[in-house]
């Protein structure tokens, strides 16, 4: 049963402060929450007529130019981001992310390696389903179909859900959504290509933060 418009915005609001704050505030450790967001997103697009795939997430989209041309563009903002976004916010004086929750893969591969199945598994498409998906198009939705509008406050959301990294990794996280909402754009919503753009810009960071370079 779909909402009026004007319940819908409403009720579109109290969704996506639920994404934002369960996060942080659902007591669940990070394995398990995402299944909870992601099935209560689920069950509320149903609702309204809609589904994952209306948000670009469709497994008939998974194809090998998905993987190398996301994959490709991943690196190569993470080398742009390592050698120069990230020095350039430090020297601009605000302090480096804070990486400590990764402490426990420094110098160990076997962590790594597991920290970056979870981030490929469920962490990535877990936020880019509900970032650059639902929120990213329910604020569009509200904002009579402006993608500049939309993209702006999601990647200010998107900054703000990794408040916990510090002033300086906000900034730098609120380009990088800037980013990969314009790709979202360039590649027609097909949220493989940011999925493998996520994957391959976490294998180059996790790679540093493993050779203590982060």
């Amino acid at each position: 049963m779909a909402l009026n418009k004007k319940h819908r915005i409403w009720a579109d609001v109290i969704m996506i402060a639920f994404v934002m704050l369960f996060a942080h505030y659902g007591h669940l450790p990070v394995y398990a929450f995402p299944f909870v967001v992601l099935g209560v997103t689920w069950i509320y697009l149903n609702l309204n007529g809609e589904s994952f795939s209306a948000i670009g997430f469709r497994f008939s989209d998974l194809r090998w130019r998905a993987f190398y041309t996301g994959g490709a563009t991943g690196l190569a903002y993470a080398a742009f981001h390592f050698w120069i976004l990230g020095r350039l916010i430090t020297h601009l004086g605000f302090k480096s992310a804070n990486l400590s929750d990764f402490n426990f893969s420094r110098h160990h591969f076997i962590n790594d390696i597991l920290l970056l199945l979870l981030a490929a598994l469920l962490v990535i498409p877990y936020q880019e389903i509900v970032f650059r998906g639902f929120i990213f198009n329910r604020v569009k939705a509200m904002f009579k179909g402006s993608f500049v509008i939309s993209g702006l406050i999601t990647s200010i959301l998107f900054a703000i859900y990794h408040w916990q990294q510090g002033v300086g990794a906000v900034i730098a996280i609120f380009i990088f959504a800037l980013f990969i909402t314009g790709l979202y754009k360039v590649f027609k919503g097909n949220l493989w290509y940011l999925i493998f753009f996520r994957l391959a810009y976490d294998v180059f960071m996790l790679t540093m933060i493993l050779l203590g370079k982060m």
